[in-house]
């Protein structure tokens, strides 16, 4: 009798029968990680591994954390001696720069492989018919709040704007590449598809409502995350717009205190948090006997037994694979984190970059109308000037 397999069984098929080899692996973690957030990073990596190792004893796995801001040194300092890594595990943010500077390389999956992925990322990942890089997980901003000092998050920002006014106080990151979100929740639109499918109106109102929002003595606008979260953690404020990576630690310190919920509403609905993405990329410098490896690796993390695991255990994260039905019931983090993916922006690799890239240009003009110094009248034109040259 004769057995075919194709797909990811037949790629496991025939590596499982050559020879065995190491790869390199360099695990990217935040600046602004916490001892504890990296312990857990650390954990969840060490537990992938060996589960991997359980059924591929032939590979070996070394690997490392880099700083995101050291990242770019270690990967320059490796190239130029030629002992790239075979695969990065790092943020959809980072994506374009690596593969501008020729560190990353595409891969190619078949259709049965890609069907262990969300249509919507394949398709945001895809260029040329490959893969830049294979997704791992998938998470959205939240808002999280102090239990014991709000009883329940704002649903709409109207709510916020009352909130505040009696005296509770609201934390906010003032890149606009963190209130793209409420930027939608005008009926703005990140990229329009031409020229005509832009609201300038959406802008203003956006606009106006930072400048009422800045009005409020309880609504502070942070230019760095790290006093957001720390502030969060004193006390200071009872209600911010939350990364995923802060979690753990906010998990750890405030116990039972700590809500999440989806972000408020405004006058145009549901607002459309970018969706983020922890992508395995692929080094440009591994031998074939790396790269099938590499892959081999990333594959076998995209499973559903060892997604459904993963999802669970970290109990903040979405799977990127479409098959997984998760107990919402059980963990309303992932209700809230998938509630926002649905109706979030899944941003290709060229989009992030834009979107980042803006910050720098559209940060004074965000900053001169929250600050007072500009009415957003002033500014909305020349900052809608900028986002139709920027983001298309």
């Amino acid at each position: 009798m004769l057995l075919l397999f194709s797909g990811p069984w037949r790629r496991w098929m025939s590596s499982s029968v050559a020879a065995g080899g190491t790869i390199s692996l360099l695990v990217e973690t935040s600046r602004l990680n916490t001892e504890r957030e990296r312990e857990r990073i650390e954990d969840n990596v060490e537990r992938s591994l060996k589960v991997f190792q359980r059924y591929n004893p032939d590979v070996k796995v070394k690997w490392q954390l880099v700083p995101s801001d050291r990242m770019v040194q270690e990967l320059d300092y490796r190239h130029r001696r030629g002992l790239g890594p075979d695969l990065l595990l790092i943020t959809d943010t980072d994506l374009a720069a690596l593969g501008k500077r020729g560190w990353i390389r595409p891969v190619s999956l078949d259709a049965t492989e890609r069907q262990d992925i969300r249509p919507d990322l394949v398709e945001a990942l895809e260029s040329d018919g490959q893969m830049l890089a294979v997704p791992e997980l998938v998470f959205t901003r939240m808002a999280c709040f102090d239990r014991q000092r709000m009883a329940a998050a704002p649903t709409s920002l109207d709510q916020l704007i009352d909130q505040a006014k009696a005296g509770k106080r609201f934390g906010f990151q003032s890149r606009f590449s963190e209130l793209t979100w409420l930027y939608t929740s005008f009926g703005g639109e990140l990229f329009p598809q031409g020229v005509a499918s832009t609201n300038p109106s959406a802008l203003l109102d956006f606009l106006r409502w930072l400048r009422l929002a800045n009005l409020q003595p309880s609504i502070v606008f942070e230019i760095s995350p790290q006093n957001l979260l720390h502030g969060f953690l004193a006390g200071r404020y009872q209600w911010v717009l939350c990364a995923n990576r802060w979690l753990p630690s906010l998990q750890d310190g405030m116990s039972e205190r700590l809500g999440l919920a989806a972000l408020p509403q405004g006058p145009a609905g549901d607002p459309r948090a970018v969706v983020h993405m922890r992508l395995w990329a692929f080094g440009s410098q591994s031998n074939p006997r790396q790269q099938e490896l590499a892959l081999r690796l990333a594959l076998f993390n995209i499973n559903v037994v060892q997604q459904r695991t993963m999802a669970i255990d970290q109990a903040t994260v979405l799977p990127v694979n479409p098959a997984i039905g998760l107990p919402f019931k059980a963990y309303p983090v992932l209700a809230v984190q998938y509630q926002q993916y649905k109706r979030g922006l899944v941003l290709t690799n060229q989009q992030f970059s834009d979107l980042y890239a803006l910050d720098e240009q559209v940060q004074p003009l965000m900053d001169a109308v929250i600050s007072g110094s500009k009415t957003p009248e002033a500014i909305a034109p020349r900052l809608h000037q900028v986002l139709q040259e920027r983001l298309r």
